[in-house]
């Protein structure tokens, strides 16, 4: 669980790094201060303003662009660990931005609190209308969620069956047919 100062320093290093980013070609998704086993990981995801997916040369790139700017501000009161990461396939949701470019899509939604018993939320992003969000949860109701009562909310990766072929595995036929 992210402190409120960390949402605070988390906020103003993206405000301090979004352009610097964008004119080395970078868009930052997001920025988060999280606790991590020897101290805090101020977490950066990216991706390329051109479309092309974010490799480790760019996490470096952008590593090695951040860390004079964030070492002279010294946002961050203690020794921390700086992770520059692309959002990946279950990409982090915050803004109302990120929620409206989803719709349609699976998301998994963390509350602070219960919202109607219940602070884990799983289905189909429906609707974004200003800071409320509505998810039809897999049992088919629909629930407006307010974005501040939201601690985590993602992506859920769906993998696409490839035409995969049923009746179990090559060794468990090859198993029995020795029977």
């Amino acid at each position: 669980m992210e402190a409120p100062f960390a949402t605070g320093i988390a906020d103003r290093a993206e405000l301090l790094l979004r352009p610097i980013l964008e004119e080395s070609g970078f868009y930052l998704l997001l920025c988060e201060l999280v606790s991590g086993g020897r101290g805090p990981i101020l977490r950066l995801y990216v991706e390329r303003l051109d479309g092309v997916a974010v490799g480790i040369s760019d996490c470096v790139s952008v590593n090695n662009t951040v860390t004079d700017v964030l070492d002279a501000e010294d946002l961050v009161p203690e020794s921390y660990v700086l992770e520059v990461s692309s959002p990946g396939v279950e990409r982090p949701l915050k803004r109302s931005e990120h929620f409206a470019e989803q719709i349609g899509k699976r998301i998994a939604v963390r509350t602070w609190e219960p919202i109607g018993e219940r602070k884990n939320w799983k289905g189909t992003l429906v609707q974004v209308e200003g800071d409320v969000i509505t998810i039809r949860v897999d049992e088919g109701t629909e629930h407006r969620l307010p974005l501040p009562a939201v601690e985590r909310a993602k992506l859920v990766y769906i993998p696409e069956s490839k035409g995969q072929k049923k009746g179990g595995s090559a060794r468990k036929k090859r198993r029995a047919g020795r029977r």
